[in-house]
């Protein structure tokens, strides 16, 4: 046998069959024990009996007699030397009678004594239908016994059976209910760590995703930056050291995330990874403005950046990453003719626009995957529905928040706070 449950059913069988065999050969010797004793115990009596009667009758004879297969005889004591040990006292048990054993219950009379005899062979007879009935009831325990072996058997390999089908749902990424939780501790401990493990396996996939949704939407801005660069320098909108710098610097972004997909290849990793250095927020600001100019002149906006000096804890290229995203929203939801200005201030780096703003609703979810994708896509220029929330993630991993202020018709106005230098998080 090959299956589980096979080999589960005949082994508690076997068990089971060892169990009853050795209990009905132990039953059969005590069930023959019990009855020889019984017989015995009833020659006894018969003897005890037959004596009282003829000890208070004067007038009996020497005489062979048999009652049922009880042999009874009567003689002068010296008649019985060769089968009792002493034939002036009463004794019982087995003694040979011209070559035939016998069960023999002896009793003294006056001058003679009384001996009742009982072949040996017949106690056979009397606890055969005993042992019969013993095999029968055991046989009945058999069948009983096999019936339960199977129902165990089935009620321990049937939860193995679900976890084995899950586990092939689950390398074949289907969809799979989440395991009973019955049965025995052991059992139901299987099923609950299968649970965890297949909903930990399916975070971790869902978070693999989505890393690799963000890091290919991410490929966009350095590209759009390097192709609208190379396009204005072969138009002489750029100079050429101008154009050679930023083209590089875009290069340099696609090579971190090119690491980064290298990284949760390798690693398992999940996230972007951040570094923390200090980084003038106005500086990021004019750096992005100028890497969408072609962009924003392209959908027919303006695009400004304004503000002080500010100096905080981030990684630059993420918060060029944050700040490029900002702004690729706010060109698309912005109309022709309106302004899009990227400041730095105290408050920290701020992304508004003039465009048709969003429901106070929206302000709950906005950064959500594919949110405003799947509820505006079809009335408004959209992106891939990545984009804000990219810019939520790198900016918790840069120990910062974001934030949105927005109404109907009235634009919308997002705010990147991070820690300053040398200061805790924002």
């Amino acid at each position: 046998m090959t299956s589980l449950r096979g080999r589960l059913f005949a082994a508690t069988l076997a068990t089971l069959a060892l169990t009853l065999a050795l209990t009905i050969g132990i039953g059969a010797v005590l069930t023959r024990r019990q009855v020889d004793h019984a017989q015995a115990v009833n020659l006894q009596s018969r003897a005890d009996e037959l004596a009282r009667e003829r000890r208070s009758s004067v007038t009996y004879v020497n005489s062979d007699t048999t009652s049922g297969d009880v042999l009874v005889r009567i003689e002068p004591r010296a008649k019985f030397a060769a089968v009792v040990p002493n034939v002036n006292h009463s004794s019982d048990g087995i003694a040979t009678v011209a070559g035939t054993r016998y069960l023999y219950s002896y009793r003294t009379l006056p001058a003679r004594g009384l001996l009742l005899l009982r072949a040996t062979s017949l106690r056979s007879a009397e606890w055969r239908p005993f042992l019969r009935d013993l095999v029968v009831a055991t046989l009945a325990g058999a069948a009983l016994a096999a019936t339960l072996s199977f129902l165990l058997a089935r009620s321990i390999v049937r939860p193995i059976r679900r976890v084995a089908e899950a586990s092939r749902a689950l390398a074949a990424e289907r969809e799979h209910s989440p395991l009973p939780e019955e049965g025995s501790r052991e059992l139901v401990s299987l099923a609950r760590t299968f649970n965890e493990m297949a909903d930990q396996l399916a975070t971790s996939r869902k978070s693999e995703r989505d890393f690799l949704l963000s890091v290919s939407h991410e490929f966009k801005t350095p590209l759009t930056a390097i192709r609208g660069y190379a396009e204005g320098l072969s138009e002489g909108a750029f100079a050429g050291e101008d154009a050679a710098r930023t083209i590089l610097t875009e290069t340099l972004r696609l090579e971190r995330l090119v690491r980064d997909l290298l990284d949760l290849a390798r690693m398992n990793r999940h996230e972007f990874s951040v570094r923390s250095e200090p980084v003038d927020l106005a500086e990021v600001a004019r750096e992005a403005v100028a890497r969408h100019e072609a962009a924003a002149r392209g959908f027919g906006v303006a695009l400004t950046a304004a503000g002080t000096s500010v100096v905080v804890e981030a990684d630059s290229d993420r918060l060029l990453q944050v700040a490029s995203n900002l702004i690729e929203n706010a060109l698309r939801e912005t109309p022709q003719g309106g302004t899009v200005t990227v400041a730095a201030d105290a408050a920290g780096l701020v992304v508004s626009d003039t465009g048709p703003g969003l429901d106070p609703t929206d302000l709950l979810r906005v950064f959500d995957r594919f949110y405003l994708y799947d509820k505006l896509g079809r009335d408004r220029p959209v992106g891939s529905g990545l984009g804000l929330a990219i810019v939520r993630q790198l900016t918790l991993a840069m120990r910062g928040d974001v934030t949105v202020e927005s109404a109907p018709g009235a634009g919308a106005r997002f705010c990147v706070r991070l820690p300053p230098l040398g200061g805790p998080p924002s």
